[in-house]
């Protein structure tokens, strides 16, 4: 048979540094055409550096005719259509071979479009992109333009065919969103589409979801709710605008409305693993965790079916490895530790990079009282190790873990100080008690961030590592590196270096006189220094810096209540119950408002119900959070009900077989055991601390 010839046919403007990629990946093409809009930069020289022709249109506000403008010039047998921000995947020939003797006018491809810098942070769907040549075959629509209707209206649907070939796509990249400030293009294009076609449901679509990349929730949710309503069953993007519905509704907290459409819709699309997914987080937020684990059981009993991946818009990994750690953290949840260490095993088989299951492997083999240096010879069984992403997933777990000691213990042959780890193995030798190592290993790790790393959030938490090792050693901040702080920051940064200037000289007495009356003149006005303040305390606790923390924090009771969050926090629950009880005695309002919550969840746990409603009554005045102490003060009226109808039904005798009053302890039960399960309690660390001993 005749060898198929392709094209590769792209629009473009201002895109010169990302063709090069684009071109690469389609080297090798037998026509290459590019229809330029307008492009300012040096696009059309790359462009015809890669040999393609190059076509002049004057941009008109839609896609579709760009997209004709390039047809109308084809030669080739067959065409394929990318955007300047994708590549292909799939090498030509073996396209070409998928081509010979085709039956069909065209093909879907598989497009995974980019959402974050992490592997899993991507969204899969499908589209025509390889068709006929020379059939006259049109693209129609203004924005998200496609040549399918052209292809169904003459031959059906039956003429389209699935194929392997994969693109993917970069443009979602927040980055490049916001550099080509693609979200306001696309609301603005498709507000006119929908505008001139109100009967087109795709068009309204499609301006939900680009009211959702500009943050109109409510737009976006009134639109998918208007046009599902409508749209045809059949309608290729209906269970995506279920999906995203259903994330609005998610995001705002409305979880009866999830259920609500899911019950509906999941009979329909029975096999979409994404509902099945969310329907699971619904019910975990509701505190229904047998439930959700069977929503998520659903999602990855999907996992085989590889024609239900190929139909839906669909997230990396709804099918497997999402809803295994999902399901492992529910079961550490019930109290089955070796059955969540399974699940979240199973979940890095599919995902060894996924960062949610490698911390619950780590919680859950904690749990069991696994050592962690144990617990790190794991990880690097179950990470490959070979490069900076497995190494920087290894060391990031144990780090979020806090199990300092562990990465200290890590062989530095197979795991050089590299730009990923940095930070992680410089705090990590800093909170074992070896700030000189720490520091040695900040001052020769700089050299490893390129100069575009000078502004970086990572350099300036290496300067923060960097002074806290400083403090630790009673040395103080030297006037160059006060000057390297952001310029915003730096006189919060100088006044608390005096501070510590003076307790390094005063290290027994309090701070008094004008230097202690201007510092806490300062605080009052200089919400920047009270918030920095607040950081380098927390960040103190953490690392094990107990000399530090009481210095940052003794020229405020907010700050000394600050500290003892840090210490409950940490774990550190005597040492922090003592703090609370002192401060909350002093009588200063606002420290004793951000104590109140965590005082009323000590005193909860120790089933003082009454006593604890009363502080939660006070954090629902606290800024964060009021939703927590909101559910506190339920569960605590929850807990006096069930006391009382205790009593209730042992006036009746041990013969009072069944009734409204046991029937109403039963309800109250429930109710207090749901509420128990949502993420209303404060996290706190419990790994083992410097030596071994538990807090």
């Amino acid at each position: 048979m005749n060898r198929p010839t392709i094209g590769v046919h792209l629009i473009i403007r201002n895109e010169a540094a990302l063709l090069p990629a684009c071109f690469q990946s389609v080297a090798g093409a037998d026509e290459l055409i590019v229809v330029d809009t307008g492009s300012e930069d040096y696009s059309i020289a790359v462009a015809e550096a890669y040999g393609a022709r190059v076509l002049q249109y004057k941009w008109e506000d839609d896609f579709a005719k760009a997209r004709n403008t390039g047809l109308a010039h084809a030669t080739a047998d067959w065409i394929l259509v990318l955007d300047a921000d994708e590549v292909l995947n799939t090498p030509l020939e073996k396209i070409r071979q998928l081509l010979i003797g085709a039956t069909v006018e065209a093909f879907t491809v598989s497009i995974d479009n980019l959402l974050g810098r992490r592997a899993e942070e991507r969204l899969h769907h499908r589209a025509v992109r390889l068709f006929r040549g020379g059939q006259g075959y049109r693209y129609s629509g203004k924005i998200h333009e496609g040549i399918d209707q052209a292809i169904i209206s003459r031959h059906g649907t039956s003429v389209i065919g699935h194929s392997s070939v994969q693109l993917v796509h970069y443009g979602y990249l927040p980055e490049i969103m916001l550099q080509k400030n693609k979200a306001a293009r696309n609301l603005k294009l498709l507000r006119t589409a929908a505008a001139e076609h109100p009967e087109d449901d795709f068009y309204r679509y499609n301006l939900a979801v680009a009211c959702c990349q500009t943050g109109l929730l409510q737009e976006a949710e009134e639109l998918l709710r208007h046009t599902l309503n409508r749209a045809p069953l059949q309608a290729s993007y209906r269970p995506a605008m279920i999906r995203d519905l259903g994330k609005i509704f998610q995001s705002a907290g409305k979880m009866t409305a999830i259920d609500a459409l899911l019950a509906r819709e999941l009979e329909r699309y029975s096999d979409y693993p994404d509902l099945h997914y969310l329907q699971g987080q619904s019910w975990e937020s509701q505190g229904l965790p047998e439930r959700a684990f069977q929503a998520y059981q659903h999602a990855e009993a999907l996992s085989a079916n590889t024609l239900a991946q190929e139909k839906y818009v669909s997230e990396q990994g709804i099918s497997t490895f999402r809803p295994l750690h999902r399901m492992g953290e529910i079961a550490r949840q019930l109290g089955k530790p070796e059955e969540a260490a399974r699940l979240f095993h199973r979940s890095l088989q599919h995902f060894a990079l996924y960062a949610p299951a490698l911390s619950g492997i780590v919680a859950a083999f904690r749990s069991l009282d696994v050592p962690d240096s144990d617990i790190a010879a794991l990880l690097q069984q179950l990470v490959p190790g070979d490069q900076p992403a497995g190494r920087a997933a290894i060391v990031g777990t144990l780090y979020e873990a806090e199990a300092f000691e562990a990465i200290c213990g890590l062989p530095h042959r197979e795991f050089p100080l590299e730009k990923e780890t940095l930070l992680p193995i410089s705090t990590a030798w800093m909170a074992t008690g070896n700030p000189d190592t720490a520091l040695s290993l900040i001052r020769s790790g700089r050299d490893l961030l390129t100069s575009g790393d000078t502004d970086s959030g990572l350099l300036q938490d290496l300067r923060v590592l960097e002074a806290l090792c400083l403090w630790s050693q009673g040395l103080t901040l030297q006037n160059n590196q006060l000057a390297a702080m952001p310029k915003g920051d730096r006189s919060a940064w100088h006044k608390i270096n005096q501070l510590l200037v003076r307790k390094s000289e005063n290290p027994a007495g309090e701070m008094t006189g004008d230097f202690a009356g201007d510092f806490t003149g300062d605080l009052a006005g200089d919400p920047a220094l009270s918030l920095l303040l607040t950081e380098l305390i927390h960040l103190a606790v953490k690392l094990h810096l107990d000399p530090v923390a009481e210095a940052l924090a003794g020229l405020s009771s907010v700050h000394q209540a600050e500290q003892a969050v840090a210490l409950y926090k940490a774990g550190r629950i005597e040492e922090a119950g003592e703090r609370f009880i002192e401060l909350a005695g002093a009588g200063d309002e606002q420290a004793g408002k951000r104590i109140a919550f965590y005082i009323g969840e000590m005193l909860y746990d120790k089933s003082h119900y009454e006593q604890a409603a009363g502080w939660f009554q006070q954090a629902l005045t606290v800024t964060g959070q009021e939703d927590a102490a909101r559910t506190g003060l339920s569960v605590c009226y929850l807990q006096l009900a069930a006391a009382d109808l205790e009593k209730v039904r042992a006036g009746f005798g041990k013969d009072y077989p069944h009734g409204p009053v046991l029937e109403d302890l039963a309800a109250v039960k429930n109710a207090i055991a749901v509420l128990n399960r949502t993420p209303w309690r404060t996290s706190r660390d419990r790994h083992r601390q410097p030596g071994g001993a538990k807090p």
